[in-house]
């Protein structure tokens, strides 16, 4: 039994270690230029998960 479980952690480990998300943006900054004060300014960023498993974003900071 102690074979059979090593055998499959053996085969399945690999797939599983190496499967995970990869985001990927179109561009990754986007200047602004000059902005009078108090304007609101928004943009849009593309990305796509270039993974094999699915992508979750947890948190959006601003910088």
């Amino acid at each position: 039994m102690k074979m059979i479980s090593l055998l499959v952690f053996i085969v399945i480990f690999p797939a599983v270690a190496y499967s995970q998300p990869s985001i990927v943006f179109d561009t990754d900054r986007y200047d602004f230029g000059i902005v009078p004060c108090g304007d609101m300014l928004e943009h849009t960023f593309h990305f796509t998960n270039s993974g094999d498993e699915e992508l979750i974003i947890q948190k959006l900071v601003p910088s």
